[in-house]
C-alpha cells in the first residue's frame, strides 16, 4: 500500500500535491491500494475544514483514495505502542524539563514511576536514544505517529521530498523497535524551488487546469520523459519514478503556461465552452482561436467576454451594425460579407477593421472569416 499523509494544520502546498500524485501513480503501477491519511494530531493548530479541502483538491486531479482516515482515530493505538516499548525497556518515562534528558529518568524503578503517576507529575516518553515519542499530554510526536501508522497500514513504499528524508532514519528505528519486519522502500524526490506568490490557490485562480498542473509536476526533475504533454493515465504506462533527479528543481511558470496552453488545445470543444457558460462546441472552437496568444482559462475568458459584452463603436462600426441588424441569416461568411458590401460602401479591405471591432470588441486585427462561422447563431447578441 502507498499513502499520502497531509497535515490538517496547514494549507496544501504544490510540493505536497506532487508527492500525492507520485504516490498515487506508483500505487496504480504496482496495482496496490492508495491510502489518504489525514494528520490531524496537532489539535491546537488544525484548520477547520482543511481535511475536506484536501480531498476536494485531490479529486480535481482524479486522485481517488481506496482507504481514508484521520490519525486521531488511532491515537489510543499509538499510546499503547509507546507503553509497550516501556514494558520492553526500549523506552522510558522522563520528567526532565529540558529538551535533553539528564539520564537519571532511565533509572526510575516501579515505585518512582507509581509516584510520578500518583502526583500527576508531567512526563514524556522517550526512546532509549533520547528521542521523545509521546509528549507531556500523551500526544505522539510526528515521527512516532508516522512510524506506527506506516507499520499498521503496512506501507510498502514511501515517496517523499528530500527535506523530509531526515526523519526516515528515526522512523525506521521505531518500526524496528516495534518488531516490524516487512521491508519498506523509501524514494526521495527533488524539492521544488518556487516564488512564495505561487500556490495551488493562485494557480487555480489564474486559470491553470488540473491536467496541465499534474503534467508539469510529473515533468519536474524527470530525466528524458517519453512525452512532454500527457495525462495521468498516459503516464502510468511509462513513468519511472527512479528517473527523478534528487537535486532541487526550479518552478518555471513559463513552462507551465505552455503546457496549460497545449492541454486547452486538446480539450473537447464542448467541454471547454462550459467553462465560459455555454454548452456549444462552436464556442469551444472560438476560444481555441485565441490560444495562439493565450495560455490560461482567465485569458480566454477575457476574450470570450469581450465578444459578448457591449462595445465602444466608432462611426464605421455603428454603420455596419445597422446593416447587420437588417440582414437575413447567412450560413457562410462569404454570403455574409457579400451582403454587407452590396448594401454599403465598404470594400473587402475597409470592412475588416469595423467588423473586427463589432465581432470581437477589439481594434486589433482579427480573422473575421474564422470567427463568423462560430458565432453566426449568436450574431445579433454579439453586435448589440
Amino acid at each position: 500500500m502507498l499513502r499520502f499523509a497531509p497535515s490538517q494544520s496547514r494549507d496544501m502546498h504544490i510540493q505536497d500535491l506532487r508527492v500525492a500524485i507520485l504516490n498515487y501513480l506508483t500505487a496504480q503501477q504496482q496495482n496496490e491500494k492508495f491510502l489518504l491519511r489525514i494528520d490531524d494530531l496537532d489539535k491546537d493548530n488544525n484548520i477547520e475544514g482543511q481535511d475536506t479541502l484536501i480531498v476536494q483538491i485531490l479529486e480535481k486531479f482524479a486522485i481517488k483514495d481506496d482507504i481514508r482516515y484521520h490519525q486521531s482515530e488511532h491515537l489510543n493505538i499509538y499510546q499503547t505502542l509507546a507503553l509497550r516499548l516501556i514494558e520492553e525497556q526500549k523506552a522510558y518515562m522522563c520528567i526532565c524539563q529540558s529538551e535533553k534528558c539528564q539520564g537519571k529518568c532511565k533509572e526510575f524503578d516501579t515505585t518512582q514511576i507509581a509516584k510520578i503517576k500518583d502526583e500527576k507529575t508531567p512526563f514524556v516518553i522517550r526512546l532509549n536514544t533520547g528521542d521523545i515519542i509521546l509528549d507531556n499530554k500523551a500526544n505522539p510526536t510526528s515521527n512516532f505517529a508516522t512510524a506506527c501508522a506506516d507499520m499498521l497500514d503496512d506501507i510498502s513504499t514511501v515517496i517523499s521530498n528530500k527535506n523530509d528524508m531526515s526523519n526516515i532514519t528515526i522512523q525506521k528505528d521505531i518500526k524496528e523497535l516495534l518488531g516490524y519486519q516487512n521491508t519498506t522502500t523509501y524514494i526521495c524526490i527533488s524539492d521544488i524551488k518556487l516564488d512564495d506568490t505561487i500556490s495551488l490557490e493562485w494557480m487555480f485562480k489564474e486559470g491553470f487546469i488540473p491536467d496541465a498542473i499534474l503534467n508539469y509536476l510529473l515533468l519536474l526533475g524527470y530525466k528524458e520523459p517519453k512525452d512532454e504533454i500527457f495525462t495521468l493515465p498516459d503516464a502510468i504506462s511509462w513513468y519511472d519514478i527512479t528517473n527523478i533527479n534528487e537535486d532541487e528543481v526550479l518552478f518555471d511558470i513559463e513552462k507551465l503556461k505552455y503546457i496549460n496552453q497545449q492541454h486547452l488545445k486538446a480539450m473537447d470543444d464542448k467541454e471547454l465552452s462550459k467553462v465560459f457558460g455555454f454548452a456549444d462546441a462552436d464556442i469551444g472552437k472560438l476560444a481555441k482561436l485565441y490560444l495562439k496568444e493565450c495560455y490560461t482559462i482567465n485569458e480566454l475568458q477575457e476574450k470570450i467576454k469581450a465578444i459578448f459584452a457591449p462595445k465602444i463603436l466608432d462611426e464605421n462600426s455603428k454603420k455596419l451594425q445597422d446593416i447587420i441588424f437588417d440582414a437575413p441569416f447567412f450560413d457562410t461568411y462569404e454570403e455574409f460579407e457579400e451582403y454587407i458590401i452590396k448594401h454599403s460602401d465598404f470594400t473587402k479591405e475597409s470592412l475588416q477593421k469595423p467588423l473586427g471591432i463589432l465581432l470581437s470588441g477589439s481594434s486589433q486585427e482579427i480573422d473575421t472569416k474564422e470567427i463568423y462561422p462560430l458565432i453566426k447563431f449568436y450574431l445579433l447578441e454579439v453586435i448589440s
